[in-house]
């Protein structure tokens, strides 16, 4: 068998190279590990779907005429075309390119319901998650890759090899789900698509400079098929899996995990679940474009499983987004967001209301829900009849089919209110002008974007339409009272490009809200968006005419909608930068618009560009706005250039102190967080002025971040003071404990006394204890390690991690083990696998003798697992205690990672992982370095104090890492502070999790979780 490297090297020299050849298309096979079982007969399937009064659902294709459908798009004659993906595998082999995938094309002549029609398109492709049809031929989704497969005359047979039009979604070897998919043609023409953060990409036509890609991490993306451009529009989110555009061509989108439901603004950053942002400048992200989630938010959305959620939508993972847009179904549905629900079984429904400067999701009635637990909805979709069809890749386990994948198996059911009229198809090749009108103003949304779609491929072909029906669309756009019918001819004439700088410049006036946010879109259309490259480095735009940019700056000065000024601060990042100052200095002025949810965010990162070197015109642009988060988020900015630039925040300090108190904590609040982890810096000259204006507040947070601030400033902090309000026991408990922080942090001269005598003072000793840590005493360690016993919980494991972090502390901990006075289980395994990094041989011997090889050979770790396999019988399995399974997952697995709610954060959440099977666990806890995301690669820092330090990134900036350690704790690390620093391509996870257990608790810890629900303490 390959390996997974070279198969993966393999397909994408397939693709690289256009060798594609004759068609080697194998007969898939199921390799579903955890049942034999097939899934129920597509008629009994389709009879456990539950719907409204008067709806009904046909089996529209099954096996064997569709398997494995993982996307769909539509064609001008009514037919569907499906994406048939075979490869995608078992977690082991995460790709078997021994077979390949395959796009059908299924049709319903006679108006049925049912397809009675199958053609093979193209056989021979990999990875294969979506397919669309236009411009001359049919695109596909391959990661790495996006391909055209030309069909130019559209007899369904393709007139070439397939040609990669973009690389660089690459598909990583730690992972191998999250990636791109999802390919629609947007109203403005452009090719969109979807990505999830797992799969981090350079974007670039085949051929594009390492330097001169564009990067993408999760979001939206759109690829302009004429003009050969490709742009990130929104980035963030996990795993984006449906999209679709409303009435007025806003574009709303589903993510899996976190977040459900999310407003597609071009160049805005949203939340994601792990992971920092691409643009450093970014501090904070928005959140989800929905009033609520489909699970109890009280718990964790893994919790939601098994229809504990069902009383709130489902669950969590949703997949597949339809706006219906027709009058075929009851008047109820009628612009309803619909997105299927996989682990609720069922599809839920969004009203999408206007609220602020965008849109807001409400829950609303669920539209059906079926009892086939087998159904795993991929994709939905309106048809020609205004009637819903949906994808049912039909398979059991996770989304991610750890266990294997049921190949055989598929199904599209069509989900119908009334009858449905046979649909004849469309002919574009004598249009008159009295259907242009009709496909203009049908109800039915579908008419219109194949239409639109006819239009981009004539363009393509350097082809037109007719001037008399140019002129009936400009009739629609000058005169329709429809603000819908408006922009339909809008978009249908850009298609066309048949609009002059003068008619989209008319459109600024038009009385819709909608239009006149089009407008913008239209006029900007052909401007880059900012590409974001590591710290600082922005490809910024060229300017606009003067008269476009003055156009802009009325609007927003003046225009009553969040809308249209949501899309001018959208825009910023399509200006240059004198240009994109001038506009937002407008926008800052807009104080309605200070508590919105998007368009701070949206002008914060329009001004992210000037950080690097146009700092004066930051100062000049904020110091007239009162948006708090703007406020914040400069001062952020500004004080992270404290000792390059001091001049700037200065002088913004100096300029502010008339402020609100809101306004000014705000300022000082960001000025803090620039300086988290900071040992020292020269204050500026405002500080004592703005310092002294600040002294008074009553907000308990900056008055201890006030202290903290000081102690970095050398504000003349009565250190000496401090030190005695710390040792006086009567004195309030958290104020003691926010003054030895002071004290820690300014490295105090009598920190090492003042932290040996709080060792015995039971509300201070742990904190104590991290003070001790920046000594390197041999006998400071003994006196932590004497004090070890009387720490409990998590404390206990903090100090733990505090005698690993030196060599001969780390020493005297092991005699402790070796010797019997303390337990092997003291030490986790990833404690163990950090010490090896000490490099010390008195060390390493007695981390040999006391807790065994921390790192395996190949054929070490498949013999544990044979070994394990073998006593894991489902009969030894049935004797297993699962309460005392619960304690040993808490004891050597909570500190890192989720289960039903309980644990760390640092590693995956396990309650959604392929658990169930054997192969899945074992592989995981043997070889847990085998597939790794890079937002769990283990980083180890050693400092010029002597210490070594473990953990993950989690953020960085110029001055200083965030470290997250192994029990979750955050460490903020000056880089000056550092004498090196490797990440390792190891998981977080270590090896040998197990050798601390006896056999039975090996027994129930995995009986515990293969169990698919949470089980009580005894």
């Amino acid at each position: 068998m390959l390996s997974k490297r070279l198969a993966l090297s393999l397909f994408s020299f397939a693709f690289a190279s256009g060798v594609y050849g004759e068609s080697q298309f194998l007969e898939p096979h199921n390799s579903e590990a955890t049942t034999k079982a097939d899934p129920p007969k597509a008629s009994i399937a389709v009879g456990q779907i539950e719907l409204p009064q008067g709806f009904k659902a046909q089996v529209f294709a099954s096996e064997p005429d569709v398997n494995n459908p993982i996307g769909m798009a539509w064609d001008h004659k009514g037919r569907i075309w499906i994406a048939e993906n075979y490869t995608y595998a078992e977690r082991s082999l995460r790709f078997d390119f021994k077979l390949s995938d395959r796009i059908v094309i299924l049709h319903d002549k006679d108006g049925d319901g049912i397809s009675d029609s199958r053609k093979v398109f193209h056989d021979n492709l990999k990875a294969l998650t979506s397919v669309e049809v236009g411009r001359g031929g049919v695109w596909a989704m391959c990661p790495p890759h996006l391909v055209f497969i030309p069909d130019a005359n559209g007899d369904d047979i393709p007139d070439g090899e397939p040609e990669v039009m973009l690389d660089g979604f690459d598909i990583p070897h730690s992972n191998y789900h999250n990636f791109a998919n999802g390919l629609k043609w947007g109203p403005d023409g452009w090719l969109y698509g979807r990505c999830g953060h797992s799969s981090p990409g350079k974007i670039g036509i085949p051929g594009t400079k390492k330097n001169e890609r564009i990067k993408i991490k999760g979001g939206i993306w759109r690829y302009h098929p004429d003009r050969k451009v490709f742009e990130v529009l929104s980035h963030g989110t996990t795993n984006p899996w449906g999209h679709d555009w409303n009435k007025y061509g806003e574009l709303f989108f589903i993510n899996t995990v976190n977040g459900f439901l999310w407003h597609s603004i071009p160049g805005i950053h949203f939340k994601e679940t792990s992971g920092s942002d691409l643009n450093p400048g970014v501090y904070e992200r928005v959140n989800l474009h929905a009033d609520h989630y489909h699970f109890d938010t009280s718990g964790r959305w893994t919790e939601s499983r098994g229809g504990k959620a069902n009383n709130f939508g489902g669950g969590h993972a949703h997949i597949g987004a339809m706006i219906y847009q027709a009058d075929q179904w009851p008047k109820k549905w009628h612009d309803k967001l619909f997105t299927l629900n996989m682990h609720g079984l069922r599809a839920n429904v969004e009203k999408l209301e206007r609220h602020g400067s965008g849109y807001i999701g409400r829950h609303q009635e669920d539209a059906f829900v079926t009892k086939d637990k087998w159904f795993r909805g991929l994709d939905i979709s309106q048809g020609p009849n205004g009637q819903v069809y949906m994808l049912d890749w039909s398979d059991i386990g996770e989304c991610h089919d750890h266990t294997g994948v049921h190949r055989k198996s598929g199904r599209i059911y069509k989900l119908s209110f009334g009858e449905s009229q046979v649909f004849e198809g469309l002919n574009f090749s004598t249009l008159t002008e009295k259907e242009v009108l009709q496909y203009l103003n049908e109800p039915n949304v579908w008419y219109e974007r194949q239409f639109r779609n006819y239009i981009g491929s004539l363009k393509s072909r350097g082809e037109g339409l007719p001037q008399n029906l140019i002129q009936v669309m400009k009739g629609l756009l000058s005169s329709h009272n429809n603000a819908v019918v408006k922009l339909r001819a809008l978009w249908a004439l850009y298609a066309c490009e048949s609009l002059s700088e003068k008619e989209l410049l008319s459109l600024l006036s038009d009385p819709h809200e909608a239009v006149r946010s089009w407008g913008i879109k239209l006029l900007l259309d052909k401007q880059p968006i900012d590409a974001i490259d590591g710290l600082q480095s922005f490809q910024v735009p060229d300017a606009i005419p003067a008269h476009l940019l003055n156009e802009l700056k009325a609007l927003a000065k003046k225009d009553v909608s969040g809308l249209v000024r949501l899309t001018l601060a959208s825009s910023l990042q399509r200006l240059n930068i004198a240009q994109r100052t001038s506009l937002a200095s407008e926008l800052l002025k807009r104080t309605e618009d200070k508590g919105d949810q998007n368009i701070p965010n949206l002008v914060w990162t329009g001004l992210t560009a000037l950080r690097a070197e146009h700092l004066n015109d930051l100062v000049n642009l904020v110091k007239q706005n009162h948006w708090p988060s703007l406020l914040k988020w400069a001062s952020r900015s500004l004080s992270e250039k404290i000792e390059e630039k001091p001049e700037f925040i200065s002088r913004f300090l100096q300029e502010s102190i008339q402020r609100t108190s809101e306004e000014k904590e705000a300022i000082f609040m960001g000025l803090t967080q620039a300086l988290k982890g900071w040992r020292s810096a020269k204050a500026p000259k405002a500080w004592p002025t703005f310092m002294a204006s600040l002294s008074k507040s009553e907000n308990e947070k900056v008055q201890e971040a006030l202290r903290e601030v000081k102690v970095v400033f050398g504000d003349g902090v009565d250190l000496l003071s401090i030190e005695k309000m710390v040792l006086n026991r009567k004195e309030d408990l958290k104020t003691r404990q926010s003054g030895l922080k002071t004290l820690i942090q300014s490295q105090w001269k009598n920190n090492k006394k003042v932290c040996e005598v709080l060792l015995k003072d039971k509300g201070m000793q742990f904190l104590a204890v991290k003070g001790l840590a920046q000594f390197s005493d041999e006998e400071i360690g003994l006196k932590i390690l004497k004090r070890l016993r009387v720490f409990k919980g998590a404390d206990r494991e903090g100090v733990i991690d505090v005698l690993i972090s030196r060599p001969k502390w780390a020493i005297a901990l092991l005699k402790e083990i070796k010797s019997g006075t303390l337990n092997k289980s003291e030490l986790s395994a990833f404690q163990a696998r950090q010490m090896t990094t000490f490099n010390d041989k008195e060390l390493n011997g007695l981390l040999q003798s006391v807790w065994g090889a921390t790192r395996e050979t190949s054929e070490d770790k498949l013999k544990w697992i044979k070994t394990w396999k073998t006593k894991l019988t489902a009969d030894y399995l049935k004797t297993a205690n699962l309460s005392q399974g619960r304690l040993v997952f808490q004891q050597i697995c909570s500190s890192c990672h989720k289960m039903y709610g309980e644990g760390g954060v640092i590693g995956p959440d396990l309650t959604g992982s392929g658990r169930a099977d054997l192969d899945y666990l074992l592989g995981n806890i043997a070889d847990p370095s085998g597939e790794v995301s890079k937002d769990y690669l283990m980083t180890t820092i050693s400092l010029k104090d002597g210490r070594y330090l473990s953990g993950v990134i989690v953020s960085e900036n110029e001055k200083t890492y965030q470290l997250k350690n192994a029990i979750g704790g955050i460490e903020v690390i000056n880089k000056s502070d550092i004498s090196n620093r490797t990440t390792s391509s190891m998981s977080m996870m270590p090896e040998g999790l197990l050798q601390v257990l006896k056999d039975e608790q090996v027994r129930n810890l995995i009986a515990y979780l293969q169990h698919s629900k949470q089980v009580p303490l005894d």
